[in-house]
């Protein structure tokens, strides 16, 4: 494993919006193969990393040994972010960073089972140890909420005929590996359809299913909740998401977070402590210009969002 395997996407953005002093302590929730942890701590921070992934936990912890001193490896889900900090003493944080999407070489691991470009195990789970398996869910679900899955976290027009082929699938004799699965959807497509799609027609089912086995977005709501008690006044959070069902839950608490606390009820008195708690540090979300997309093609569809915890002083003035 090298650090070519994973490039990190929008690091010119994540870099500015972080604006990180030397001794500032971070916390990379999304540790990775470490491409955002390397350049928080040459930009002179302490930090904590994050993953659940014991293979990317190894690479990480090989590729920043040069900055042991300021680096603190964190076995874990970004889920249990508050009590992970707090089991290891570590007081709030002035910045935080997650970048929710899977990496390209986990992609291209065909023993994990997260794509139909290369055949492997139906598996799909970040930690390898725990959980069950993409294979295990379908056997387990029943075909209408199999498709509502498909529709929901992939946004499958064809989820119906997709979730009833893959149960037939999923029940019979195989071959089940993720080549003969995205064979089995592309067949439930209908041909006009799977022509049409400029991405391969199995796309948004392995996505959704990778998100239900993982509670992806459980697991980012969460993490939201955690960020106004972990991070310290004046603290940053920057979180990179890769589909819409995601920067739609960051967009809608961000903005949640930096309006005045409305009035209990009608005709009452806003709560004394009204002043929003956090100021956006991006309107729109940052997204990859056409250079970096030539570079790296997975940053086409990330988007990043950040925020700043306003001091109490800042909150009287406003």
């Amino acid at each position: 494993m090298t650090s070519a395997h994973h490039v990190p996407v929008l690091a010119d953005a994540v870099a500015r919006l972080a604006a990180v002093r030397p001794g500032e302590r971070w916390v990379d929730c999304t540790l990775g193969f470490a491409g955002h942890a390397l350049l928080l701590l040459e930009a002179g921070a302490r930090l904590w990393g994050v993953d659940q992934d014991p293979e990317a936990r190894a690479h990480a912890a090989e590729l920043l040994s040069a900055h042991a001193d300021r680096f603190t490896l964190l076995p874990g889900n970004f889920r249990d972010l508050e009590a992970l900090l707090r089991d290891a003493d570590v007081p709030p944080v002035d910045g935080l960073l997650a970048d929710v999407g899977v990496s390209s070489w986990q992609l291209d691991q065909a023993h994990r089972g997260f794509s139909f470009s290369h055949a492997g195990p139906v598996d799909m789970r970040m930690d390898p140890t725990r959980g069950e398996t993409a294979l295990d869910l379908l056997r387990r679900l029943e075909v209408p909420t199999l498709a509502g899955l498909l529709r929901t976290y992939g946004e499958e027009p064809f989820a119906g005929p997709i979730a009833r082929a893959l149960k037939t699938w999923a029940e019979g004799a195989g071959p089940h590996d993720t080549g003969a699965m995205a064979a089995v959807v592309q067949g439930a497509l209908p041909r006009k359809a799977a022509a049409t799609r400029t991405r391969h027609p199995a796309t948004r089912t392995f996505q959704a299913l990778r998100i239900a086995v993982n509670d992806e977005l459980g697991a980012l709501e969460a993490l939201l909740d955690a960020i106004p008690r972990v991070l310290a006044p004046g603290g940053r959070a920057l979180i990179i998401t890769f589909h819409s069902l995601e920067d739609r839950l960051v967009k809608r608490t961000f903005a949640g977070w930096t309006k005045p606390a409305a009035a209990p009820r009608r005709g009452l008195p806003p709560p004394p402590d009204a002043a929003p708690a956090f100021a956006l540090l991006t309107r729109k979300g940052e997204t990859a210009d056409d250079a970096e997309i030539a570079r790296n093609p997975r940053a086409r569809s990330a988007r990043l969002r950040g925020v700043r915890k306003l001091t109490d002083a800042e909150r009287r003035a406003a």
